[in-house]
């Protein structure tokens, strides 16, 4: 007997060994499946009706990938969410969902925000009145889209499911899974009558500050503002800070102060009014900065800010407005304004915490409480500005000889330049045209600057027309430069539409297939398009094939078949097809492919073809 024991383990090895060789040599990631799993906890062991409860949904993700984040910063990226399954007598609240973790990846020109590991996902849960005792299910799907560093795979859903008891109001309950609970003790409160649901992670949280109390909600806010500080596009305004009051040195440091807060008003009233119109928009200003003609357009700013550092013009208030309002008041309208500009400079620079607020204006209708809140965050970004109004003024009464402040100002000009080119560097290495796009640029703040901005002495009056007719040309030039730059450039290979044509009637055309399934989200497709379906060898040999893209950002049913057909599920894959419409065995290719192993696949796959 136990002969013949070993003699079946023996058989079993073997055919799991076959099983397992069968599915590699077809192209199949042996990890393809069940990369993500969920599970459902309640934080009750009984519930009564009208009772509140907390459901955790902990998912665990295989080793080696990823998923990307409720909120990815790239909007090809497919977010994971939790989806609750309809349940009588059951309503849920907001899902509270983990800080992501952002890494680098090829195929992203900056870190991506990812899940990775052990995940815990938290709402609040609440019982109709009249729901009868038992039991009673509760069930949903966490959809994600799991990724490796060569490929994605498709989107997917975890399913789980839970068993909630219900118990009349005078049987006795107890916590359970407290172990769980305790990692995430910020649950989202579930407010009566589920007043904002669907509100997101950081909205939940600009909620729960405002829940707390008006007084407890204005030194949050005032603190939030002080944080702003620290991003980046903040810095362009030190140095007009530092700029704008070295010029009011000769006042006494009363005065100073008393100017300063009128410069840090003028930059709330903004801040507060852009933030406010936002929300009653339903829209972020973080969402602005994927767009590349606004990233130009602050990069442009920033330009011309350090022009000004080096001398090329200076920013004051119109000698015009000034007369109209009086030169005693210059000076106190004067700061005002100058806070009301570098306002709309630092405005968008909020997204990452004025994001939370933002949602909850828009969707719960708090426009006073929300206005005075932006406003407090306004003043809480401002403060630090006094300081640096007394500084300027300290720098002001140095001893004036040589020429030390001119060398501060271009050292100023100088990090303003640095700070362009952060901003722009990201917009440049997704665009397929750099060149191009830093000559558009280029163009557009020449023109600005030699057109209209620089200010020299003597210039007649004809020449100021011909200077503003060049800055104009040079604008527009820039401006078609940079438009053809950020546009996709065209396919060299002539893809053919797989709806329009069956798998049969291309074999007709007696050439070997090649079909890429790819996706609109799938960075690793992106990736195989921009480097190896443009490698001119490749261009070149993609003429003895019949070459179909199939597209699966949307899948419809001919997109299923396909992918059902050829047992697609990850992208990108490419699959060589022979004259039978079969596909040729060993040559899949699941990922990212390079020129040189894709050349070898299509020579090989021509070889089985006959040619």
């Amino acid at each position: 007997m136990e002969t013949v024991d070993r003699f079946n383990l023996l058989c079993g090895l073997v055919l799991l060994s076959l099983l397992l060789f069968v599915r590699l040599s077809s192209g199949q990631s042996p990890q393809d499946t069940n990369v993500v799993q969920a599970k459902a906890y309640l934080s009750h062991e009984a519930i009564h009706p009208r009772g509140t409860f907390q459901v955790a949904i902990v998912a665990n993700i295989r080793q080696g990938f990823h998923v990307s984040s409720h909120k990815p910063r790239d909007e090809f990226m497919m977010p994971t969410v939790v989806k609750f399954d309809e349940a009588k007598g059951t309503i849920f609240g907001p899902v509270s969902y983990p800080a992501p973790v952002f890494k680098s990846f090829s195929f992203s020109p900056h870190k991506t925000s990812v899940y990775e590991g052990r995940i815990v996902m938290l709402t609040q849960g609440k019982l109709e009145e009249n729901i009868a005792s038992g039991a009673t299910k509760i069930s949903g799907c966490l959809a994600h889209q799991a990724c490796n560093k060569q490929t994605c795979l498709m989107p997917a859903s975890a399913r789980f499911e839970i068993s909630l008891k219900v118990v009349n109001a005078d049987e006795p309950i107890k916590r359970i899974n407290e172990h769980i609970f305790q990692q995430k003790a910020s649950t989202p409160t579930l407010p009566s009558p589920f007043k904002g649901e669907g509100l997101g992670e950081g909205e939940l949280k600009a909620k729960q500050v405002i829940e707390r109390g008006l007084p407890y909600a204005v030194i949050a806010f005032f603190l939030f503002g002080l944080a702003l500080n620290l991003t980046p596009c903040v810095y362009p305004v030190i140095p007009m800070t530092v700029s704008f009051f070295v010029a009011q040195s000769g006042r006494k440091r009363l005065a100073i102060f008393t100017l300063a807060s009128y410069y840090v008003v003028g930059i709330a009233i903004v801040f507060s009014i852009l933030g406010l119109i936002s929300g009653l928009a339903g829209r972020q200003w973080g969402f602005l900065f994927q767009n590349p003609w606004f990233v130009i357009f602050i990069t442009i700013v920033v330009l011309l800010m350090a022009a000004s550092m080096f001398g090329a013009f200076e920013i004051t208030v119109p000698s015009s407005l000034m007369t109209r309002l009086g030169k005693s008041r210059q000076g106190a309208i004067g700061s005002f304004i100058m806070g009301l500009t570098v306002g709309v400079v630092i405005a968008p620079c909020a997204a990452g915490i004025v994001i939370g607020l933002v949602g909850v204006i828009a969707r719960l209708g708090i426009i006073a409480k929300g206005a005075l809140l932006f406003f407090v965050m306004g003043l809480g970004l401002g403060f630090p500005y006094l300081f640096l109004a007394m500084f300027s003024g300290a720098l002001g009464r140095l001893p004036k000889s040589g020429m030390w402040m001119v060398w501060i100002r271009k050292l100023f000009g100088l990090l303003l330049i640095g700070v362009a080119i952060y901003f722009l560097l990201p917009q440049a290495k997704q665009v397929s045209d750099q060149q191009g796009f830093y000559l558009g640029v280029l163009g557009i703040f020449g023109g600005l600057l030699l057109g209209f901005l620089e200010q020299g002495d003597g210039y007649p009056r004809s020449f100021k027309i011909i200077r503003g007719v060049f800055g104009v040309l040079l604008i527009l030039s820039g401006g078609l430069l940079v438009n053809a730059a950020i546009q996709p450039e065209p396919t060299p290979i002539d893809w053919v539409n797989y709806r329009n044509e069956s798998i049969e009637q291309l074999q007709k055309r007696n050439k070997p297939v090649i079909l890429d399934f790819y996706a609109d989200w799938c960075a690793g497709c992106r990736e195989l398009d921009r480097k190896t379906f443009r490698d001119k060898r490749v261009v070149e040999k993609s003429g003895e094939f019949v070459m179909v893209k199939v597209d699966c950002t949307l899948s419809d049913n001919k997109c299923t078949a396909l992918t059902e057909k050829f047992k697609v599920s990850a992208l990108p894959t490419v699959v060589f097809t022979s004259s039978k419409g079969e596909e040729i065995r060993g040559l899949r290719a699941i990922g990212f492919l390079g020129p040189v192993e894709m050349l070898d696949n299509m020579e090989e796959a021509l070889q089985d073809f006959g040619f």
